[in-house]
C-alpha cells in the first residue's frame, strides 16, 4: 500500500511539474482536443473508420501523440508518471504504474513498419532505468518477427491502438 501512496505523489508531482512548462502545457492541452477527435473521426463502415483513425494518428505531432498515450493509460485508472522533460529518440516518455511496479512507456509514430531496433532498444532502456517491462505503442505495421509481444515488451499498436484511445 505504501509502494501505491509513493506511486501517486511521484505522479501527482510529475503532472505538477511538466504543467508548469509551457510547451508540455500545450502539448497536453491539444492531446485532450485530439482525444476529442478521434472518437469523432467516423467511416462508412468499421474498416473505414480504422483507417481514417490510424492515419489521423499517424499526422499529429509526435509528442502529442506521447501526451495522448499518457492521458489514455491515466483515464483507464492507471498511475501515470510523466517525464519533465521531452526524451526525443530514445530513453523513456514515460512510466505507468500498475500492479505494484512501474512499466516504462515509449511512444513512436511511424507511417510504416516499425524497425525491431526500436524495440531492441527500447528493451535495453528499461533495464537501464530499472524497469521490468514496458508497452511500445506505436502507429506503424508491425513486422510479423514481433507481433504483440517482444521478450519484456508489450506492443501496442493497429487496431488495438485505436480502441485503447477511443474507449
Amino acid at each position: 500500500m505504501l509502494n501505491g501512496i509513493m506511486a501517486r505523489g511521484r505522479a501527482w508531482f510529475s503532472r505538477v511539474q511538466s504543467r508548469k512548462k509551457r510547451g508540455h502545457r500545450r502539448r497536453q492541452d491539444a492531446a485532450g482536443r485530439r482525444a476529442m477527435t478521434i472518437t469523432e473521426i467516423v467511416g462508412q463502415d468499421a474498416q473505414e473508420t480504422f483507417a481514417r483513425r490510424i492515419a489521423y494518428l499517424r499526422k499529429l505531432d509526435p509528442l502529442v501523440f506521447e501526451e495522448l498515450v499518457l492521458d489514455a493509460f491515466q483515464k483507464r485508472g492507471w498511475i501515470v508518471e510523466r517525464n519533465t522533460r521531452y526524451s526525443g529518440d530514445g530513453g523513456l516518455d514515460g512510466k505507468v504504474y500498475r500492479d505494484n511496479h512501474w512499466i516504462g512507456i515509449q511512444c513512436k509514430r511511424y507511417r510504416g513498419a516499425i524497425q525491431s531496433a526500436h524495440v531492441r532498444l527500447f528493451a535495453r532502456d528499461l533495464a537501464k532505468f530499472g524497469l521490468y517491462e514496458g508497452y511500445f505503442v506505436h502507429t506503424g505495421r508491425t513486422p510479423q518477427g514481433i507481433r504483440h509481444r517482444y521478450g519484456n515488451v508489450i506492443l501496442l499498436s493497429g487496431r488495438e491502438l485505436v480502441d485503447f484511445l477511443t474507449e
